[in-house]
């Protein structure tokens, strides 16, 4: 599985990048709004990301139709070729995701909420498609299966689930185990990843055994 970085907070973000594990990160208007950013900030994010090793950037283009969002995406896609421009599943969202894609920019449709959305994101041409896993359901488990059902209903159309929006390493590993092939985490979460309990008590044991 593929793991990227759901936040534009560049000191949160740095260090995990570091670690070489997270692939890039992704991004959208709420995304930067927390981290004190704007829309004006994007390039900057941007070319931070990429200079921190970042090997692929989501970027969500926004607009009031599919005309404004197609324009201002092809602006991202601008930026560099790790850019992937982001989308709503709405209907001026897919018709944007649509024509870009047709031009060759690489596409995700976002807030994608059902097995539909996938099979819509795959006939878009889209690249990906990013379920907002703790919206799909409100039990973790049953949120799980509808993205496992994406990640099947997609299989051989050049369309792959991204996961996002996720609560626990628990679902992250059973999306994994499942062949979903790709999973966004906030830092937060991204963090636990390094700080189980037992392990960071079996590293001081070793710690000590070596003294």
């Amino acid at each position: 599985m593929e793991l990227y970085l759901d936040t534009a907070d560049r000191a949160a973000a740095a260090p995990l990048l570091a670690t070489g594990v997270f692939r890039g990160i992704t991004t959208n208007p709420v995304i930067l709004q927390r981290a004190g950013l704007g829309s004006g900030d994007v390039p900057a994010v941007h070319d931070w990301a990429v200079a921190h090793g970042a090997q692929a950037v989501f970027l969500q283009t926004w607009g009031a139709d599919a005309v404004e969002m197609a324009g201002r995406g092809r602006q991202l896609a601008g930026l560099s070729e790790r850019v992937v421009v982001k989308l709503p599943a709405t209907l001026d969202g897919t018709t944007a995701a649509a024509q870009l894609a047709a031009e060759g920019v690489p596409t995700l449709l976002t807030a994608a909420h059902t097995v539909a959305h996938a099979v819509l994101a795959g006939a878009a041409g889209a690249r990906w498609v990013a379920p907002y896993v703790s919206k799909v359901a409100d039990d973790e488990d049953a949120a799980v299966d509808v993205v496992v059902a994406m990640h099947r209903a997609l299989d051989g159309s050049g369309c792959a689930v991204l996961a996002a929006s996720l609560r626990s390493l628990a679902a992250v590993g059973a999306l994994a185990a499942a062949g979903v092939p790709a999973a966004t985490l906030g830092t937060a979460l991204a963090e636990e990843l390094f700080t189980h309990p037992q392990t960071l008590d079996a590293d001081r044991r070793f710690l000590e055994a070596a003294r």
